[in-house]
C-alpha cells in the first residue's frame, strides 16, 4: 500500500508540475503578443470584463451604446474629480470607446502628458509620450454643417482628408468640451483633451464628444501646472488618472 501511495503522489506531483508549466507557456505567449485582446460584450450592454493591465487590443470594440442616450462619467485624477457628460448623439463612436476603454481600467494611472494653458489639457496616452495609443484607430464624426463652418472651409479640409457627416449632431468647441486627439484625419484612438477655452478654429478638426459638467477647476487647476515648453508642453509635475467611472 506504501508504494502505491508513493506512485499516485509522485503522478500528482508530475501532473502539478505539467500544468504549471502549460499555465507559464501561455503567459509567454500573452506578452509576446503584446498584450493585445478583444473583450466580448453581453446583450449590447457594456458589461466589460474589467482589464487595467492591458493596455492594447487587436481592434475598435464592438458598438454596445444606446446611441439615443447620453451617458455621464467621472474622471478621478490626483489634482481631483471631473465630471462629464458623454453626447452620443454628437460621436457615437467616440463614446463607446470612451466607456470601453474607462471601463475595461484602460485609463487608470494615464498621465496628462501634453498642457497647454489658456488652451487645453490633453491625456490617454498608455506610453506617456503622446504618440502612443489604444492599437487601433477609428474614424471622425463631424458634421460641419451643424457646425456653421463656411463652405470654402470646408472644401479645404476634404481636399487634406477630413469627412463630415450630416446625419450627427456636432458639439462646437468651448470651454470645458471633450475631444478626441488625433494626427490627422481618421486616426482617433485613446487621447483625448479638455478645452480650457473657446476656440472655433478646432471645429471641423477634431471629434466633440463630450461636455464637463463639474470640476472645471480641477481642469484649470492642472492647465496651470508650469510646463516644458520644449517638450511639447510636458507637464514638470505627475498629473494622472487615478481611474475612470461610467456612472450610467
Amino acid at each position: 500500500m506504501n508504494n502505491i501511495n508513493v506512485k499516485k503522489i509522485a503522478l500528482f506531483s508530475y501532473l502539478a508540475l505539467a500544468i504549471l508549466v502549460l499555465a507559464l507557456m501561455l503567459l509567454l505567449v500573452y506578452i509576446s503578443a503584446g498584450n493585445k485582446i478583444n473583450l466580448n460584450f453581453s446583450n449590447n450592454a457594456c458589461n466589460i470584463t474589467y482589464q487595467p493591465s492591458v493596455k492594447k487590443y487587436s481592434s475598435y470594440p464592438k458598438m454596445c451604446i444606446d446611441k439615443n442616450k447620453n451617458y455621464t462619467a467621472t474622471i478621478e485624477t490626483n489634482y481631483g474629480n471631473i465630471n462629464v457628460t458623454l453626447n452620443s448623439a454628437a460621436a457615437p463612436l467616440a463614446v463607446n470607446n470612451f466607456i470601453f476603454l474607462s471601463k475595461s481600467g484602460f485609463y487608470n494611472n494615464i498621465i496628462f502628458h501634453r498642457v497647454i494653458k489658456g488652451f487645453m489639457v490633453q491625456t490617454g496616452d498608455p506610453t506617456g509620450t503622446g504618440s502612443g495609443g489604444p492599437g487601433y484607430t477609428f474614424k471622425d464624426q463631424i458634421n460641419a454643417l451643424s457646425l456653421g463652418m463656411p463652405q470654402v472651409l470646408v472644401s479645404a479640409y476634404e481636399k487634406k482628408g477630413y469627412t463630415y457627416d450630416t446625419n450627427l449632431k456636432s458639439i462646437p468647441f468651448s470651454t470645458g468640451v471633450l475631444a478626441m486627439a488625433n494626427s490627422g484625419p481618421n486616426t482617433n484612438g485613446s487621447q483625448f483633451f479638455i478645452t480650457l477655452a473657446k476656440d472655433t478654429q478646432l471645429n471641423g478638426l477634431y471629434t466633440v464628444f463630450g461636455k464637463v459638467t463639474s470640476g472645471m477647476s480641477v481642469v484649470e487647476k492642472i492647465g496651470n501646472v508650469p510646463v516644458n515648453a520644449k517638450d511639447h508642453h510636458r507637464p514638470y509635475l505627475k498629473i494622472y488618472i487615478k481611474k475612470i467611472t461610467i456612472n450610467n
